[in-house]
């Protein structure tokens, strides 16, 4: 098939079952392959509709060389990044020094100015630094994704629909994901709630944060536990937080790639990680009904190679 651009490219990601892991009958896992988007990231969808939101409401005007400004881990940057290279902005990235050289690597390539942020100063160092390029430059267009309802939104519009179209003879009795900017859960989940009044809604979190009592400590899973509650997070669907540790999201992303070859980044570990603690939960349950359980991937291995021994 012919596309136009690139952009034509994103979403209708596949859905892996996980058997090697979770082989026990009756309790079925699926992960759904964001890395299969165009930049490997599920953060490809709210990168561009925030930018072409952005557009339509007049803020950005495409092949004009603006500079669009941006607090990110890296994921939301290559997916911007991607964008403005397509429509003609200029990227200007503040993200935190203990975020990954790969990642930093890759949106270069882009032509993406990067700035680091002083991690030790908390979570979301690179979101203060940021506002303090914004005031010196009023210029310069930050998409904020925390607070940007087009965040979410991409999700309730394309991602959970795809979700509903590949389950829609099963059940869907856990949703687990990580919480960074929180677009991607509260947009899957406010949808999954209404098709699947049963569904559990669970949040990833590194160990010693607790999310819901707005309480954060430095920690080295990135993109997970920014440091603030976003804006564009509904906290009134999650059902429960599951914490983990980095050994434990580290020793998951490499497992997933020997037994499962799936490839994902450590974020993705982490989601994993939370799912065995739910697996080992129903395990030893009698159960009534199969249960289903569906977690993301957000990104490559690729990304984190510099974290292995």
């Amino acid at each position: 098939m012919i596309y136009p651009s690139m952009l034509e490219l994103v979403g209708n990601t596949p859905v892996i079952e996980i058997s090697k892991f979770f082989g026990v009958p009756g309790i079925r896992v699926y992960m759904k392959m964001e890395t299969f988007n165009p930049g490997g990231s599920h953060k490809i969808r709210p990168g561009t509709n925030m930018i072409l939101a952005a557009e339509r409401e007049g803020i950005l005007k495409r092949n004009t060389e603006q500079t669009i400004l941006e607090p990110t881990g890296g994921n939301t940057g290559l997916g911007i990044a991607m964008t403005a290279a397509i429509l003609g902005y200029r990227v200007v990235l503040v993200i935190p020094d203990n975020y990954s050289p790969d990642k930093q690597k890759k949106l270069k390539l882009f032509g993406v100015e990067i700035i680091l942020s002083d991690s030790s100063r908390g979570g979301n160092s690179h979101g203060e630094l940021a506002m303090e390029i914004q005031l010196e430059n009023p210029d310069y267009v930050m998409l904020n994704q925390g607070q940007n309802p087009a965040n979410p939104e991409i999700h309730r519009q394309t991602t959970a629909p795809e979700i509903l179209r590949d389950f829609r003879d099963l059940s869907i009795d856990y949703f687990v994901g990580g919480i960074g900017t929180g677009g991607h859960i509260t947009g899957i989940g406010e949808v999954l709630k209404q098709e699947y009044p049963q569904v559990q809604i669970v949040g990833v979190q590194p160990y010693g944060c607790d999310l819901l009592d707005n309480k954060f400590v430095l920690h080295q899973i990135q993109g997970l536990a920014v440091g603030v509650i976003p804006k564009v997070l509904n906290l009134e669907i999650i059902d429960r937080m599951i914490d983990v540790t980095y050994e434990e999201s580290l020793a998951m992303m490499v497992a997933a790639t020997r037994q499962e070859a799936l490839l994902v980044g450590l974020s993705s570990g982490a989601n994993l990680a939370a799912v065995s603690k739910i697996f080992e939960e129903l395990r030893g349950k009698q159960l009534d009904k199969p249960i289903h359980i569906l977690t993301m991937a957000y990104d490559s291995v690729f990304d984190y190679l510099d974290l292995l021994k």
